[in-house]
């Protein structure tokens, strides 16, 4: 059972360190909002939206992020006794899955209602970039039996 604490806690360490290393510099995040603004052909309306929906799905992940830290805080604490006490992992562990979830929640709604703003041509647009990003990891395999061009 210890043993299987400790593989889902270092799950869950890895998954809260995800948004660590994506994040960008600012010059790169506005280059990467002037691509996706480009690329979907959104308007100034539009722009201004996202801009908006953006800052407030930032605004709700913050405090959810920041609770999964100190959960995380506590369950290095917990793994540096001796003998941790596996009722108190528990109960962080699961803490931590429902902020998870909280999280992910906010995101597909902050998805959903990007989405929400765009024509059904920048949908298209944006659902080629999905369907891209799904394949994406495929693409060596298939670079390597030559058959997709190599850049």
């Amino acid at each position: 059972m210890t043993r299987k604490i400790i593989v889902l806690f270092t799950l869950l360490s890895c998954i809260t360190m995800i948004p660590a290393f994506a994040q960008e510099a600012p010059p790169a995040m506005e280059a990467a909002h002037n691509a996706v603004a480009h690329f979907l052909q959104l308007d100034e309306n539009q722009v201004a939206a996202w801009d908006e929906l953006y800052a407030d799905h930032k605004a709700a992940e913050q405090p959810i992020q920041e609770a999964i830290a100190e959960l995380q805080a506590q369950l290095d604490e917990l793994f540096a006794e001796e003998a941790p006490d596996p009722t108190a992992i528990g109960e962080l562990v699961l803490q931590r899955r429902d902020l998870g979830e909280e999280l992910a929640q906010i995101h597909i709604d902050y998805n959903e209602a990007f989405a929400g703003l765009l024509s059904e041509e920048q949908a298209n647009r944006l659902k080629f970039i999905r369907r891209a990003n799904d394949v994406q990891r495929f693409i060596p395999a298939f670079k390597a039996f030559e058959l997709v061009r190599r850049n």
